[in-house]
């Protein structure tokens, strides 16, 4: 980590960026670095039917969703100017054209310059994520001029861990053992995503995985990465 490190991340729905990397952003933010977090999909939508989309229902819980991603970045310290939602239905971003996810994110890479980029892993499960990873590719390509110098894929608890056949191998590790505590503070803002022992999203599960991880680098508690690119860490 570097105090002139700029640090954008890409995630599918609200609460996959605390899962994937909180603790990383948390500490990005104690440093100073500015931190921007877009959400290219909703995240409710995916548990009901199109024809129910337009309801009162659905619009509430979607609305709930966002503010609560709000509520979660301000955990983090991330501005919530940086905060960039969608409307775009759950689990449905294979029916998007890629090349229209890809040029919103290379929007972001023009706008906010990052030196530093996570997003989802490459063999998750999950439809969204799984598009996401694919579309953030391109957008990242080394061209001349590159702002970046890192891209990370993160692992998303309750999802990742669905492909057993092929596990999330991290590659990097972030020392989150200070930062621990408001990863498990900004999930606890998404209060409808969050359950009890032993589901993947609990405070118990998440402490657990940053023991994990932390263990698999000699650390209290980490966050694991997979490097996609890396030039001059």
């Amino acid at each position: 980590m570097h105090v002139e490190d700029r640090v954008l991340v890409i995630a599918a729905h609200p609460d996959d960026e605390v899962l994937g990397c909180g603790g990383a952003m948390a500490r990005y933010r104690n440093l100073g670095c500015p931190v921007r977090v877009v959400f290219l999909a909703e995240g409710v939508t995916a548990r009901f039917s199109p024809d129910q989309f337009d309801t009162p229902e659905v619009k509430t819980l979607s609305a709930r969703r966002n503010a609560n991603a709000f509520k979660a970045m301000a955990a983090l310290g991330v501005d919530a100017n940086e905060v960039f939602l969608s409307e775009r239905p759950c689990c449905r971003l294979d029916q998007v054209s890629l090349i229209d996810l890809t040029k919103q994110i290379e929007s972001h890479i023009h706008d906010f310059l990052p030196t530093r980029l996570f997003t989802h892993s490459a063999d998750d499960p999950n439809v969204d994520h799984g598009v996401i990873h694919r579309a953030v590719l391109p957008a990242v390509r080394p061209l001349n001029g590159q702002s970046l110098r890192a891209v990370f894929a993160f692992e998303v608890l309750s999802s990742t861990e669905w492909n057993p056949l092929k596990p999330f191998a991290p590659t990097v590790f972030y020392d989150i053992s200070d930062t621990m505590e408001h990863k498990v503070a900004a999930m606890a803002a998404y209060e409808s995503e969050m359950h009890p022992a032993p589901h993947p999203r609990s405070p118990e599960v998440l402490r657990a995985l940053g023991r994990f991880r932390g263990a698999q680098a000699g650390l209290p508690y980490a966050e694991g990465f997979a490097l996609i690119r890396g030039v001059n860490l």
